[in-house]
This record gives structure tokens, C-alpha cells and sequence, in this order.
């Protein structure tokens, strides 16, 4: 049922909507894009809009406690949760970068790749994860450095292309390869644009358009 179906329980989207609030104050999401701050000031547009509408469709005696709790103040948009902790994960991640012996080859082996191969390995993609992360320290870029808290999936590519560059018979493959195929070689390597370029909207977007009238 639609939030404009009689049958919608505001009461208990109001508490989920507090208790998203006060998670996100303390642990943060895992929005890649947007900051703590820009989620937490969207759920407290959910707030305020279930609120309204508990106000005009319960009655006075009716209402949830949660109706009277203060709605949560707005934040900077920048705010991140767990700072510290973000920035001691991205100097324990930038370390494990740094010293991953794939990388290493892939940096040494990349000068000697033709330019075809070079995008069919998603070369300079690769290269530029370290130093993404390694710019995003020097700024204490957050949000940045929160995508790199858990290493794997960028140590898993490094290992992936080295693998590829081992082989020639795949390195000859790729000059065989048409420029529409090229993307089948870069599946595995292309780490970050894989798993952010799909969602680049708040995290919660849940009635975005009618509560950011609020």
C-alpha cells in the first residue's frame, strides 16, 4: 500500500524513520555518494512529513508517543559518522594497497602495454584507486576513504589484471578484440565504476520529491 493509501501505518514508519535517524548519527550508511549528513536531513523530512500526516488523519488521543518526541535537528550535510574510525580504516587499507605485490607488477607492466590494452584492462582505472585513496587522505575526504575501509574487492582487481598480464596468449587475444568488446576484459578490474555508477541519489529516497517540500 502507497503512503497515500488509507491503510498506511505513519505511527510505525515515524519510529522507523527516529530509529534510521539516531543509526545513522551513531554508525553511519553506506551511501557511497552522499555524506551521513545529507541521508540523516532526508529522514528527517520523513519525519516531519509522518508527522503531518498523523496530525490529520488521528485522532487527538490517538497519536504514538513518537509523535511527540522533538523532531531531530538539521545537520550539516557534511557530517560523517565515525570519523576516527574511518580514518584509521583508510590508512590500514592504503598500507595493504601500497604494499600489494599485483599492484606493483601491474604499475611495472602498464608502461609496456599499447593503449588497446591498457583500456581493456581498465589500466589506468586500476592504477588510480591508490591514488584516489591516497588524495582523499591528504584531504580527509570521508566519504572517500569510507569506500575504501574494506580493501578486498580492490586488492581482488589488482590480482585479477596481474593475472591477465601473466598471460600472453591474452595479452595477443586483446589485439585481436574489437573496440565493442573491449568491456569483456575490464569486468573484473573496473572495481569501483562496477559498484557506484548504479545508484548516485541519497540513500534513502523515499518520497524525495513531496518531502523536500517540507
Amino acid at each position: 500500500m502507497s503512503k497515500s493509501g488509507k491503510n498506511f501505518d505513519y505511527a510505525a514508519a515515524l519510529e522507523k524513520s527516529f530509529a534510521r535517524w539516531d543509526f545513522i548519527r551513531e554508525n553511519g550508511c553506506s551511501d557511497p555518494f552522499w555524506a551521513d549528513g545529507v541521508n540523516m536531513n532526508l529522514v528527517r523530512n520523513h519525519i516531519i512529513f509522518y508527522k503531518q500526516k498523523l496530525s490529520e488523519e488521528t485522532t487527538l488521543f490517538l497519536l504514538p508517543e513518537a509523535f511527540y518526541r522533538e523532531t531531530p535537528p538539521l545537520v550539516d550535510n557534511d557530517y560523517m559518522a565515525r570519523a576516527d574510525e574511518i580514518r584509521q580504516n583508510a590508512a590500514r587499507s592504503m598500507q595493504k594497497i601500497d604494499e600489494d605485490e599485483n599492484l606493483k607488477f601491474v604499475r611495472e607492466q602498464s608502461a609496456n602495454l599499447t593503449e588497446k590494452q591498457q583500456k581493456q584492462l581498465c589500466i589506468p582505472a586500476i592504477l588510480g584507486y591508490a591514488e584516489n585513496l591516497r588524495r582523499a587522505i591528504s584531504e580527509d575526504d570521508l566519504l572517500t576513504m569510507r569506500r575504501y575501509e574494506n580493501p578486498q574487492s580492490y586488492l581482488d582487481s589488482f590480482h585479477s589484471a596481474a593475472q591477465k598480464l601473466r598471460s600472453p596468449e591474452n595479452l595477443k587475444k586483446m589485439e585481436t578484440v574489437s573496440a565493442d568488446d573491449d568491456e569483456e576484459f575490464c569486468e573484473d578490474e573496473c572495481v569501483e565504476s562496477e559498484q557506484f555508477d548504479t545508484e548516485q541519489t541519497p540513500e534513502i529516497r523515499e518520497d524525495f520529491v513531496q518531502l523536500t517540500l517540507f
